[in-house]
């Protein structure tokens, strides 16, 4: 899996924020420039559909980018 992620939005803050309290690790993080627009690159909209961030990718594929969505995911 891996969480495609931005420093500078409160978003990804809280799914980063919510992998540290639960222990989780073995994601694999992917830095992605909202100033330089990476999420709007047609690669980046072609997996997420929406230009959202952060996005999880499992390895099947799927992704999902509602944060509260993600958190639940990581959860179970």
């Amino acid at each position: 899996m891996k969480i495609y992620d931005t420093q500078r939005a409160p978003n990804p803050r809280r799914v980063r924020l919510f992998m540290i309290e639960k222990g989780i690790e073995d994601v694999e993080i992917v830095p992605v420039s909202l100033l330089e627009g990476a999420h709007k690159q047609p690669d980046y909209l072609a997996k997420a559909g929406l230009a959202n961030v952060p996005m999880l990718e499992m390895d099947d594929g799927t992704c999902i980018t509602e944060s509260l969505a993600i958190c639940r995911y990581l959860e179970s």
